[in-house]
């Protein structure tokens, strides 16, 4: 079994706390809790993978978003 180690960020939103994950685009939680916002987020990223590898796509890696754009570069874009 592969490990991923994804990024998440979570923000204080009115009575609860929302959770998303940047690497995986629309993969997001909520929770009264924080604990309870990492909690969900953590089960929507596996959902999120096991829907990717079941369609045969490319899983995303959180390196992906730190790569930096090379100058002359934005045709491969």
């Amino acid at each position: 079994m592969t490990m991923h180690c994804y990024t998440v960020l979570v923000e204080k939103e009115n009575d609860g706390y929302r959770a998303h994950c940047p690497a995986l685009p629309g993969c997001r939680s909520y929770g009264d809790t924080k604990r309870e916002a990492v909690k969900n987020i953590k089960f929507s990223i596996s959902q999120r993978l096991e829907t990717l590898m079941a369609k045969g796509k490319p899983i995303p890696r959180d390196a992906d978003l730190a790569r930096p754009v090379q100058q002359g570069a934005q045709g491969n874009l």
